[in-house]
Parts: C-alpha cells; structure tokens; sequence
C-alpha cells in the first residue's frame, strides 16, 4: 500500500476516479498522523472546466474520510501529462486552477465555519 512508504506527502489522483469514495475510505483506514493526502479535484484530461461548486463537493466529499489537517487540493498528474499528446491550452489550464483554488475556498468556508 502506498501509504506505508516512509513520506508525509501523498498527491493522489481522484478527479477521474469511478469511486473516489472507495478510494477515500481506503486512505482513511491507512492514513498516518504524520501523513498528508493532496486529493486532485481537477481533470486534466477533460477539456470541460470544473466549476469551483464541483469542486467543492469534491473537497467536502473527501473530507468525510480525511481529517482536515491531512487534506490538500491538487490537480491530476499535471497539464500536459503525456509526452504524445497536445497539452491542455493556457486558457483553459488558468480556469481549471482558478476553479481549484475557488472551490477549495468554498469547501474550507463551509467546513470551518
């Protein structure tokens, strides 16, 4: 199980995931005190943009499983994740970050209020 490896930082990808919740409670059985888990909220893949609300729910989603001091926001794999393939244009790479930044926001409003 990857958790096990002797690091703090883990950046899992979930945002194409069939059943992120699967995967969560697996993180959450398996997750150390000292670990941090980057849960990737956006679809690089996908040329649709997020809106920052499905984010949200992602984040709010994930925090069911994953106490809050071990949960961060990432993107999947990165913008231009094969070296075969047309990368993800500027513009839309911006909206999709501004989304993940957005919605996290709206996620920790939510969760800490």
């Amino acid at each position: 199980m990857l958790l096990t490896l002797n690091a703090d930082n883990f950046y899992m990808q979930m945002a194409s995931e069939k059943n992120p919740e699967r995967e969560f409670k697996i993180i959450s059985e398996n997750l150390k005190p000292n670990q941090r888990i980057f849960i990737s909220v956006i679809d690089v893949i996908n040329e649709e943009i997020e809106s920052a609300e499905m984010v949200k729910n992602r984040v709010l989603t994930a925090a069911k499983y994953i106490p809050l001091s071990q949960l961060g926001t990432t993107d999947d794999c990165g913008f231009s994740p094969f070296c075969d393939d047309v990368a993800t244009n500027r513009k839309t790479a911006f909206s999709k970050i501004a989304a993940r930044v957005k919605g996290t926001q709206l996620a920790s409003e939510q969760l800490t209020s």
